[in-house]
């Protein structure tokens, strides 16, 4: 036997509350949250002309994206550690990093990285 109870009639959800629940974290985190990293990168410019105190670099870089120019050198990117390292056996301890326009930025942050590692005293030049 069946009894006749009277049906519930199903309310809709109202999704304009969970909307704005997803909206309000969503802004939260983006305004939490950093998305870059800032950093700096020292650099010396070399000595004017006229100085009289003027030093020398001991080796010339100049990065590239397959290859680095070290003493008008060719180097392959595997063998630069260990050349400048060889440098730095032998007496170096100034280096001018050379920037060229066709060379990411990348490329030439890594230089200075790589330079600065082997603690080479770093002047960039144009």
């Amino acid at each position: 036997m069946r009894l006749d109870m009277p049906r519930r009639s199903r309310r809709r959800l109202s999704m304009t509350s969970l909307i704005d629940v997803i909206f309000l974290l969503l802004l939260f985190f983006m305004l939490s949250s950093t998305f870059t990293r800032f950093a700096s990168v020292e650099l010396a410019a070399p000595a004017s002309a006229g100085g009289s105190g003027r030093q020398t670099a001991d080796i010339i870089v100049k990065p590239g994206d397959e290859e680095w120019q070290i003493n008008g050198v060719s180097v392959r990117q595997a063998d630069i550690a260990s050349t400048l390292e060889g440098y730095r056996e032998k007496g170096a301890a100034r280096a001018l990093l050379i920037v060229d326009p066709a060379v990411a930025s990348q490329g030439f942050v890594k230089a200075l990285e790589t330079l600065r590692y082997l603690q080479f005293t770093v002047t960039v030049a144009k």
